[in-house]
């Protein structure tokens, strides 16, 4: 990946455990989580770097009538669809696991709905924005 400092583009790679940056292996790599985003701090020959991280997983609970779909963070393979259409789901439900890089991701329900359409079928290889679970509000839906 590429990451700016002071307006520099440097060049960090993983290697192993750690991490390169231009080529200098880092001596440390500190992750915080709990505040509003979390962060990695990259410590290199005195110097610091902080990174945000993204939530590849993070859905815009604003995001309007875009805020009812569930789409894949990533490619993947559809493991499994948990719900059904017409299924009352509360915020954090999960809705499908997506296996992506030998990993699974549990995708939950951003917020309380019902299941309107489920999109994808188990076995299913998707792109990354691929929309996987549509909900509509409870009230919509009853």
């Amino acid at each position: 990946a590429v990451v700016s400092i002071d307006g520099t583009d440097h060049l960090a790679t993983r290697d192993g455990a750690s991490w390169r940056l231009d080529g200098h292996r880092s001596l440390q790599v500190v992750r915080e989580t709990g505040a509003d985003q979390p962060t990695a701090h990259v410590f290199d020959r005195g110097a610091a770097i902080t990174v945000v991280l993204a939530d590849l997983l993070d859905r815009d609970r604003a995001a309007g009538p875009a805020g009812n779909l569930t789409l894949s963070p990533m490619p993947g393979l559809v493991r499994e669809i948990c719900v059904a259409p017409g299924q009352a789901v509360a915020e954090g439900d999960r809705l499908a696991v997506l296996e992506a890089m030998k990993m699974e991701h549990v995708l939950r329900a951003a917020r309380d709905g019902v299941v309107e359409a489920v999109l994808v079928q188990p076995g299913s290889q998707v792109e990354a924005g691929a929309p996987l679970v549509a909900l509509v509000a409870e009230e919509e839906g009853a």
